[in-house]
């Protein structure tokens, strides 16, 4: 097929989530196992679309579409235009096929509700994840904005789907609350661009904002920052994530920790790379400082929980800060150990939160203190667990210690030892906080669990998918990062060229070649050391978890929504002070 013909394919992965969310509902009332059928393969069918394109893209190609057929006129764009490289590809294609994988658990774990509810529950499951493939595809800054909306909408819904469980409604109200100023703060910032240039594509506001910046366009850089990182859950964005990871159903939560959170990254990198990058230098230290904060910061936090969705819910937090470290230190090795981490957070990161969400459904348990003899009644998911721990670990020869190898490297070779010292201590203290759970799993039960339900078939299908592809992509690091990861960060990094093709109906982005060693002596030497350093941390996070310390601590999570919006506040100023004053003192 010629570039064209695949351009017009373009919003296809989009469109036929979308007619399942409005079909499912109808499906499940005529006939339930419809229901699974409709839903799933609407996502199936949107990855399949993806993969068509994918050699193309992954070659260095930038497919455009535009909506309606209305095209630039002398550089000026009127309409919606989908621009789908390499690095919004790598995103989309993720959201599409885990998405899959996620319905499917959570359609089989759903199984005892009735119609309407289960037909209801895969509509918004669809239109959030259709929302995170349009948001990935989009080359329009006012699209993007009504992509965040759909997807927070759906995930208001969503957090508050089990309207009997008062803690759901109290986490949906945060998430309204927070996220609806972060939707706000995007909203403002397009405003102000497109006052500012008349301009909402994302090229032709790149040439305008090339050599041209002012106050206004700093600031409305400093608002994007502030919102997507509300959506990403950094710190002092946070808020909202622990309380609605925590009480969300697992597979709920595997999408909002897995994808949507990754969406907020995502997107920031977009919007740093790719629409400032004249500014981009500016923001890095910015978001070295959020990524550093939220790696150590929920490191610690997740130590110190009892409950397992809630702990998972932190590290989520500090996963986002190894993220934004990998964007601020912008080299093409950090640009691409961002892009392969964003591939296996979303893959180890998901397959947690279906076990913990398995683990609730035959057990009851919530808190680690009620899972003591998992292991002996159901070893096989709590070895599902473990390669989930271990890949964020960093452990070979899973997916982690690619990434993280990969971001550690950047770090090094950019002299920055500060960073490099604190994202190690970040990734020791999440060893300690996933080993604390796993060791709860092999003590001895005193207790019986509250329940003894058997997993389906589907919920053990599709632990044993994702579990696999973490394994996959740590024993073919070369390949994924030959044909996936580098042409995503040379998509990222290449403003002009991505400028150039959104404006001229198509173009190409070249690729570079990212050094990466395997059995780097260093990585291999501090796995150990992390190892070691996990053990008296969780000793120690077991010996005074009631202690005056550790409940101040806590406090700072207060769960009460106007300490998380004025964290969100503060946040925001320190944000837009750092994009929009620094230039200013120059």
């Amino acid at each position: 097929m010629t570039a064209a013909s695949l351009a017009s394919l373009v919003p296809l992965p989009v469109a036929i989530p979308l007619a399942g969310a409005a079909v499912a509902p109808l499906a499940a009332r005529l006939y339930r196992p419809a229901l699974t059928v409709v839903s799933v393969l609407a996502l199936l069918a949107s990855a399949a679309v993806l993969v068509v394109i994918a050699p193309t893209v992954y070659g260095g190609h930038v497919l455009v579409e535009y909506l309606g057929k209305w095209g630039p006129v002398n550089g000026q764009v009127l309409g919606v235009t989908f621009g789908v490289d390499a690095w919004g590809l790598t995103f989309a294609l993720v959201a599409a096929s885990i998405g899959a994988v996620l319905l499917i658990f959570m359609v089989s774990d759903q199984a005892t509700l009735g119609r309407r509810e289960a037909g209801a529950s895969a509509c918004l499951f669809l239109l959030l994840d259709a929302a995170l493939i349009g948001g990935a595809l989009t080359a329009d800054l006012f699209n993007l904005f009504v992509w965040f909306e759909v997807a927070a909408l759906a995930s208001y819904a969503l957090t508050a789907f089990f309207l009997e469980r008062p803690p759901a409604l109290e986490a949906a109200f945060k998430v309204l609350v927070l996220t609806n100023v972060a939707s706000f703060l995007i909203f403002i910032a397009t405003a102000l661009l497109y006052t500012r240039h008349g301009a909402l594509n994302l090229g032709q506001l790149h040439d305008a904002l090339v050599g041209h910046t002012d106050s206004a366009d700093l600031i409305a850089l400093g608002l994007l920052i502030a919102g997507f990182a509300t959506k990403a859950g950094l710190v002092p964005f946070h808020g909202w994530l622990p309380d609605a990871h925590t009480v969300a159903p697992g597979p709920i939560s595997a999408l909002f920790s897995g994808l949507m959170v990754n969406f907020g990254i995502a997107t920031i990198g977009r919007i740093v790379f790719s629409l400032y990058p004249g500014t981009g230098a500016q923001v890095l230290g910015l978001l070295m400082v959020l990524g550093l904060v939220s790696a150590v910061g929920g490191a610690i936090f997740a130590l110190l929980q009892d409950d397992l969705k809630r702990l998972l819910a932190y590290d989520t937090i500090s996963q986002m800060g190894v993220l934004a470290i990998g964007l601020a230190t912008a080299s093409p090795t950090g640009l691409a150990g961002t892009a392969y981490h964003l591939v296996n957070h979303a893959l180890f990161k998901s397959l947690l939160f279906l076990c913990a969400g398995a683990i609730v459904h035959a057990t009851g348990a919530t808190n680690l203190s009620n899972m003591h003899g998992l292991a002996r009644r159901m070893p096989w998911l709590v070895g599902a667990f473990t390669v989930g721990a271990a890949a964020i670990a960093g452990i070979p020869p899973l997916n982690g210690y690619v990434s993280l190898g990969l971001i550690h490297q950047a770090l090094e070779r950019g002299h920055q030892t500060v960073p490099y010292v604190l994202t190690l201590l970040a990734q020791a203290i999440t060893v300690a906080a996933l080993g604390k759970a796993v060791l709860a799993f092999f003590r001895r039960q005193r207790n019986p669990y509250a329940r003894d339900e058997r997993l389906r078939p589907g919920m053990r299908a599709a632990l044993l998918l994702i579990a696999g592809a973490c394994l996959t992509l740590g024993v073919a690091p070369e390949w994924v990062l030959n044909n996936l990861i580098e042409p995503a960060s040379a998509a990222l990094s290449d403003a002009p060229a991505y400028t150039h093709a959104v404006l001229s109906g198509g173009g190409q982005v070249d690729p570079h070649r990212i050094s990466y060693h395997y059995l780097n002596p260093l990585e291999l030497a501090l796995l150990p050391a992390t190892v070691v350093l996990a053990a008296p941390l969780i000793w120690l996070a077991r010996r005074y978890r009631d202690s005056q310390a550790i409940r101040r601590v806590r406090s700072v999570q207060t769960g009460s929504v106007n300490d998380y919006a004025s964290y969100l506040v503060v946040g925001l100023l320190v944000t837009v002070a750092s994009t929009a004053l620094v230039p200013l003192v120059r």
